[in-house]
């Protein structure tokens, strides 16, 4: 196929130096979809530029968004918030809807895609979806843009998730606490998912994912 695939970095502090990074399972299911795979960087000058190699987006997971973003106050229940990684979402983001390139958002992924189209987030839901591997329970609905069986089994990695639906969305999925799961835009090709489909790459849910984002290039 040939497609490039721009991940969003994350970031870690060793030795008060600071260090950008992509988890490998994230490669590994894109490069056995197919896809060539390069690491968006923080603070570049032209960030644009960067882009225009990309035929595609995956946002990844990662820490809290900065609530400003959704007009909220942060009284210590986003943690871990990291400026730069909210202004490179935000880039990606913005820049997949203007050229209406395919984009994927996964974990914090689904979180940055619906703020940053003009959602909000539940800053803390507390510790009911952290640390999950599996016998995660999700209902999805009937849509017209993926194939879901009406009831999943996936993990769940998170405290924060989506409020109020950015425009243009509809929801596909939800917990079985009412959790939004999954979205997907009417019109663009973008979707995302709260779960981390890459951490169990040829489950037959996460083959259903991967293969809608490859159909997307189609």
């Amino acid at each position: 196929m040939n497609k490039i695939i721009g991940v969003t970095p994350r970031t870690l502090t060793e030795e008060n130096v600071l260090k950008e990074f992509v988890n490998e399972t994230y490669v590994n299911a894109l490069v056995k979809s197919g896809f060539n795979v390069i690491m968006l960087t923080l603070d570049n000058n032209t960030p644009e530029e960067v882009f225009k190699l990309c035929d595609g987006f995956l946002i990844t997971g990662g820490s809290d968004l900065d609530p400003s973003y959704f007009n909220e106050k942060n009284e210590g229940l986003a943690k871990g918030v990291n400026p730069k990684l909210d202004i490179l979402d935000k880039q990606v983001i913005e820049y997949a809807v203007k050229t209406k390139k395919p984009m994927l958002g996964i974990c914090r992924g689904i979180q940055s895609i619906n703020v940053f189209m003009g959602g909000s987030l539940f800053q803390d839901i507390g510790k009911s979806h952290e640390s999950i591997k599996y016998d995660h329970n999700v209902i999805t609905y009937k849509n017209n843009f993926i194939d879901l069986p009406e009831k999943i089994v996936v993990n769940s990695y998170h405290h924060q998730a989506i409020k109020d639906v950015a425009p243009g969305f509809k929801v596909i999925a939800k917990h079985e606490d009412g959790t939004i799961e999954a979205i997907a835009h009417d019109s663009l090709p973008i979707f995302a998912v709260q779960w981390h489909p890459e951490k169990i790459y040829g489950d037959p849910i996460s083959d259903i994912i991967f293969e809608k984002f490859v159909e997307l290039f189609k």
